[in-house]
């Protein structure tokens, strides 16, 4: 069963090799749900290859995941083994491929899944903004990456995963403010992009818009984004970006499509969000391309 399910996720990451231009950067974020824990979407073997086809056309290069289970530990450094089991296979196609997973949130780490030969990690570590992120969940990370084709572009990504119902909004709310005080107090040359799992619904006051106060612009994606109850229902999955970095998100929308800047990467062709629920994760990857 593994080897087959392995294979299944060969095929999604080799597409990523698909580097059409070099100067388009393709980042992505993605809820695996679980990955690697006793309910993980690679424990099912009902996987099929027309969900990860959806995934196939990101072209991604860097990914930004929640909900990674970990395994064991290498020079303490957190594993997950269906990871390895993934970066192993793609590197039997396309060399290059690794991750970082965070030492901090138990159960649902933080990781870095990304293509060492376009991207270097020059730095990361998981960050404590305030009490809100207090105890042994919820605490982003920071991934600082400079590109191997460009070394003057430099992201620090900031990987966050806030607390989801049936914790009120307030905590969220309070979570994204003591986030905008740590980047105020923290401020640093580079281009800074905050994404991840808001699990911000939509029926309550966004708090994310606090964020703006720091110089912050979220990038619209008006698909949603999660599904809860089978259906497609929230828009949890977000991108916001500093000051400065919005204008080449511009200038890639002007060369690819307005439409395809943020892309929630859906199964839409068959609108089988059950089945995909059930098998690959209760989030769709979503996508944010720039052109420097």
């Amino acid at each position: 069963m593994k080897c087959r399910l392995v294979l299944i996720w060969l095929c999604l990451f080799t597409s990523l090799s698909l580097w059409a231009d070099g100067r388009l950067y393709t980042i992505a974020t993605w809820n695996m749900k679980w990955l690697g824990g006793s309910v993980g979407p690679l424990d099912d073997t009902k996987n099929e290859y027309r969900y990860v086809n959806e995934i196939l056309n990101s072209k991604a290069t860097i990914f930004a995941l929640q909900e990674i289970t970990p395994s064991h530990s290498e020079n303490d450094v957190a594993k997950c083994h269906y990871l390895d089991l993934i970066v192993a296979e793609i590197n039997k196609k396309q060399l290059g491929w690794t991750y970082y997973a965070d030492l901090k949130n138990e159960s649902q780490r933080l990781a870095f899944l990304y293509d060492s030969s376009k991207w270097t990690l020059i730095g990361v570590r998981s960050i404590a903004p305030g009490n809100a992120f207090g105890g042994r969940m919820r605490k982003p990370l920071l991934g600082s990456f400079k590109a191997v084709d460009n070394p003057g572009l430099v992201l620090n990504i900031i990987n966050i995963h806030l607390k989801a119902f049936p914790d009120s909004a307030d905590i969220r709310r309070k979570q994204f403010m003591q986030l905008t005080e740590w980047i105020k107090n923290n401020r640093t040359a580079a281009y800074t992009i905050i994404c991840g799992d808001t699990n911000i619904y939509k029926d309550e006051a966004d708090p994310a818009l606090q964020i703006s106060d720091a110089g912050f612009t979220e990038a619209k994606n008006d698909e949603n984004t999660a599904i809860h109850e089978n259906t497609l229902s929230q828009r949890f999955d977000r991108f916001y970006l500093s000051p400065g970095i919005l204008e080449k998100i511009k200038a890639a929308g002007k060369e690819i499509g307005e439409a395809n800047v943020v892309d929630s990467k859906q199964e839409s062709a068959h609108g089988n969000y059950k089945e995909y629920a059930n098998n690959v994760s209760d989030h769709f990857p979503v996508t944010l391309v720039i052109k420097p």
